[in-house]
């Protein structure tokens, strides 16, 4: 019984001790807690719950053929398509559309009603500038409902054009009843306007039967659907969903691999007692924090170049753009990666809550990034968390330059490179305040 009563002892001191360490620290309890909570809370309102708003342009040649069809479908369909602009020139359209001044281009065919009189279907051309293979999916499902709504248009028209043709189709049937009679009556007494009727007899017969036999040659399947369209992007290039997560995921591997080792960095060395050996050491924070970023980032380039090497090697992802672009876009990336991750080990106490900061971001990077959720659907307030993750700036970089073939964004590239610059006189300001207090 004694034996029992030490045991419980014994483990209950390793359960108070353990519980004190963890009550010890609040903010990691917090971070815990709070943190996944508040990155899905701040997720669920930057999801608008529908699809995003195209930026539609028309390339009409007859500015009045189909404007009305267009408005009636632009206020039908007012979710999908608004705020549309008209334009005469498909060249001077194309090239907006290649600039990502507007999402999609749709071509009105020319003289639809003698293509359709031909019996063939008049054709709208769509085109887009995507390579996410969910948004090339949203934009045909536009492009389908929107030629679909068309052709219901179209079809309705023609009904209620039928109906009021046969209005006076049926007038001239009896007009020619009449004009029948009156010419059976008119044979036997040798009336002289006898020519005359059977000539507008004749008239009438054959508009009828003009009209029946174009009725009957058209196909049934250009009468139900006369109008198609045909959906194509600006590249050639397929590709597959791997295909088009593999930038990012490269993206998030890199940031998340250099933020853990640079968090952990300075923290360890301070509660090891590393840091009060510069007490002595003739060297400076700035001589400290550039030693640190020029060793952590000889170390990523080297794990950027296999992780590069795997994905192309073994996922078959081909670098459509050029390889300095590509190094210089990454090398941005882990300067500033590495930026976010020494701020982390400044303001942490333990490895833990570096650990803790660290895995938080890359969750926060999932969601807003653009990795998860495409930027274009997020709210307006959200997007402004979304542009202060260097894997936001990383994702948006190796897109263009892997999948597209075309250099980073300038405006993309000075943004990240801003905010690393940033970053590193940050770190260097807190390194700086806590080697002096370490001095004092």
């Amino acid at each position: 019984m004694t034996r029992i009563f030490k045991f419980l002892i014994r483990i209950s001191s390793f359960l108070s001790k353990e519980l004190t360490e963890i009550f010890r620290q609040p903010k990691l309890i917090l971070t815990l807690v709070l943190g996944p909570f508040l990155i899905m809370f701040l997720f669920g309102l930057a999801n608008p719950g529908q699809g995003r708003t195209l930026r539609t342009t028309f390339v009409v040649t007859d500015p009045n053929s189909f404007q009305k069809e267009i408005d009636a479908f632009t206020k039908s369909f007012s979710s999908s398509l608004v705020n549309y602009v008209i334009e005469n020139d498909g060249e001077l359209a194309l090239k907006k559309l290649a600039l990502n001044q507007t999402d999609m281009v749709i071509i009105i065919p020319d003289v639809p009603l003698e293509t359709i009189q031909n019996n063939q279907q008049a054709e709208f051309l769509v085109y887009h500038n995507e390579i996410d293979p969910f948004q090339i999916g949203y934009i045909n499902s536009v492009g389908r409902i929107y030629v679909d709504e068309i052709n219901r248009q179209f079809l309705q028209s023609m009904v209620e054009q039928e109906q009021g043709d046969s209005a006076s189709l049926q007038s001239n049937l009896e007009a020619a009843i009449i004009k029948t009679q009156t010419l059976r009556r008119a044979i036997p007494s040798g009336d002289v306007n006898t020519a005359t009727q059977a000539a507008d007899l004749e008239k009438d017969l054959t508009d009828l039967h003009g009209k029946l036999t174009t009725f009957r040659t058209l196909a049934s399947g250009v009468l139900v659907r006369p109008f198609s369209a045909k959906i194509s992007g600006l590249s050639d290039i397929q590709l597959t969903v791997i295909g088009f997560f593999a930038p990012a995921v490269i993206v998030l591997l890199l940031q998340h691999f250099s933020i853990t080792f640079a968090s952990l960095s300075i923290v360890r060395e301070t509660r090891s007692g590393i840091m009060e050996l510069f007490k002595v050491a003739p060297i400076t924070a700035f001589e400290t924090l550039a030693g640190k970023y020029i060793s952590y980032l000889f170390f990523e380039i080297i794990l950027a170049g296999i992780i590069t090497v795997l994905a192309v090697w073994l996922l078959k992802i081909p670098i459509l753009g050029q390889l300095q672009d590509y190094a210089l876009a990454v090398l941005v990336l882990l300067f500033t990666s590495l930026g976010v991750g020494f701020l982390i080990s400044l303001i942490s106490e333990t490895d833990t809550q570096a650990v803790q900061y660290s895995m938080l971001l890359l969750l926060a990077s999932i969601f807003f990034s653009g990795f998860f959720l495409d930027l274009r659907l997020m709210k307006e307030p959200i997007t402004f968390l979304a542009w202060s993750l260097p894997a936001t700036y990383g994702i948006r970089m190796l897109q263009d330059i892997i999948l597209r073939g075309s250099s980073a964004p300038p405006m993309i590239f000075l943004g990240i490179t801003l905010i690393g610059i940033v970053l590193f006189l940050i770190d260097w300001t807190l390194l700086r305040k806590k080697m002096e207090s370490q001095y004092a």
